[in-house]
Order: C-alpha cells, then structure tokens, then sequence
C-alpha cells in the first residue's frame, strides 16, 4: 500500500504540473485515491508484457439503466474481471476532497461535484493504466461531450502497456421512459434517505435529461459515421446496441438489438436506437400511483429543497393522461 501511495503521489505532482484540469486534488490525497485503487484488488502484470484487455464505453441518456447494463455486462464475462469507472460514483468525496462544508443542495448537487469527481475519476484511471496493465475497464458516460469521448477512445488505443479492444455499447431507451425514470431514482433516493445525512441526494431535471436524449443520439450517429467510413481511424473497434430490461432483475435476459460484428442488414445501430427512443412506453397507472405517493409523504422535503412544484409539473409533462392525478397533489 505504502508503495502505491508513493506511485500516486509521483502521479498527482506530475498531472498538476502539466495538466491544468486537475484543481482541487493534491499530493495530500494520494491515499484516499491509492486505497480507491486498491479495493480493486488489481495484480500487476510480469515487467515486459503487453497484455490484451476489453475497454467498453457504455454511452446512453441519464435515466436509461446503464447501471444494470453493467451488471449485465460483468456478470456475462466474469473472467474479464472489469473495473467501473463514472464520475458519479465519486461525487461523495467532494468535501473530502475540498475540505469544505457548505450547504449544497440537491438541484446543485452535480453541478458543484462535477470538477472534484473529474479529477478523481481522472486520477484513478490514469494510475490503473500506468500501474496495473491489462485491467479490463468499462466506462459510463451521457455521450454529451464527443470531445471526451474521443479523448478516451485515444487514450485507451494508444495505451502503451496494454492492447485494448475498444468496443462502444449503447442503451436504446424509450425518451419517455428515461425521463420518468430519473425521477423515480430521485424519489427512491428522497425516499429511503438517512435523515441524519447531510450529504445531498443525485437530482437531475428534465431539461438536463432532454439535452442528454439529444446530444447521445447525434453523437452515435457521428461515431458510426467514423466507425464505417474510416476503418484505420475508428473510435471503437465494435458498436453494439441493447434495449431496456422488461424486468429490470433479470440479468439473463437477451437484450442486445444490434452488434457491428453481425451487423443488421436493413438497420445501422442509430436506426435501432432512433426507433427505440421515439417509441411509446406503457405506463402503468399503479406506477404513477407509486410515484404520486413518495411525492406526498416527502413533499416538505423536496420543498426545502425548491424541487417539489417543479417535480410535479415535469412528471405531468410525461405522462399528460394522468393530468388530474398530478394536478390534485400540486394541491
């Protein structure tokens, strides 16, 4: 351990002197980063060796369900033994990291943790890919900045200890379903939170969620433009698309639409996900019932924290039949 945090603290000193990106995280936190990296239970590969690994970016809108996709993914290939890595999972380690205590928020949540989790999510992958060649790796991400996904598709295929096999998998999601479900997460979260907590819940709106829907579709639409247009420069090696779980526990369900390495002859994967995505979900009136009633019993809380109209005007924008239904609670 004592030589890990010698390695990430030799890594810290280095980014910050070269990479202006990295702001808030010092030489102080290379433990809190090294022991990150530990709980992977990584094992180093033989000096000389070039080991082949998978890197998979899983791109699809906030709301979809690229978290099961990813039990999906690793209980399908257990022997590739993949690291997850998504700025999310390391946005509690915002005050840690700043030192500060000020009052954030859910609505402000993201936009406050977005930099810290960056760098920490930087960090950690820059020192797996340096000290630990051949982990396999799956990557989450919005698809909203193509700049960055381009930046990981290179830095992974020009990776210089390891030979990876770059694949993109997609979600294709009914919009309408994304955009319910980001706040059912929400209110999961609202509901069964720890009231003794002061750490901020994950909120995200509507609109962030819409720009997500718009900027993913143009943007796999753009990489498998690369992707059949320029073979010696692809991004990604392979492109497959999966739709939603009719059952969201069921993990043995085959949900792949689309794979490159069998492509469909009548659909490219962004046919398959455009008719997806402008489908119409069944929406069950017990799940909005279930929705309406975390609504109520939280509602002083989600007034605190200035969500609770605006909750309730975007879930009735979703699902306009059940008009009445939302317009009574706003009462």
């Amino acid at each position: 351990m004592n030589n890990l945090i010698k390695k990430t603290e030799a890594l810290i000193e280095y980014e910050k002197s070269t990479n202006p990106d990295i702001q808030h995280i010092n030489v102080s936190h290379a433990p809190l980063i090294a022991q990150i990296v530990s709980n992977y239970n990584l094992k180093p590969v033989p000096p000389g060796v070039k080991p082949r690994a998978k890197m998979i970016f899983l791109g699809a809108p906030t709301g979809s369900g690229k978290d099961t996709l990813v039990r999906k993914l690793t209980s399908n290939n257990p022997e590739d033994n993949f690291v997850v890595l998504n700025m999310d999972m390391f946005r509690h380690y915002h005050r840690e990291i700043t030192g500060s205590n000020d009052y954030i928020s859910d609505k402000d949540y993201a936009i406050a943790t977005n930099q810290t989790s960056y760098e920490l999510y930087y960090l950690i992958q820059e020192l797996i890919l340096r000290e630990f060649p051949g982990t396999s790796t799956i990557i989450t991400g919005t698809m909203r900045d193509l700049d960055w996904i381009e930046e990981i598709a290179k830095r992974y295929k020009f990776d210089p200890k390891t030979d990876y096999d770059l694949s993109l998998v997609t979600l294709a999601v009914p919009t309408r379903e994304s955009a319910l479900s980001i706040f059912e997460r929400y209110l999961r979260l609202v509901d069964e939170r720890d009231l003794s907590s002061t750490i901020p819940l994950r909120y995200t709106g509507l609109e962030y969620h819409n720009d997500t829907v718009k900027k993913f579709s143009t943007n796999v639409r753009l990489i498998e433009d690369n992707f059949h247009q320029d073979p010696n420069n692809r991004y990604f090696n392979s492109i497959r698309v999966y739709r939603r779980n009719k059952d969201i526990f069921d993990l043995s369900e085959d949900t792949l639409i689309y794979d490159s390495n069998h492509p469909d002859p009548n659909k490219c994967a962004y046919a398959h996900i455009f008719t997806i995505m402008s489908s119409q979900p069944t929406i069950s009136k017990e799940r909005i019932s279930s929705i309406l009633d975390v609504i109520k019993r939280n509602s002083e809380y989600l007034k605190k924290q200035g969500l609770y109209e605006s909750i309730i005007k975007d879930i009735e924008s979703i699902v306009v039949k059940h008009d009445k239904n939302l317009t009574d609670v706003a009462k």
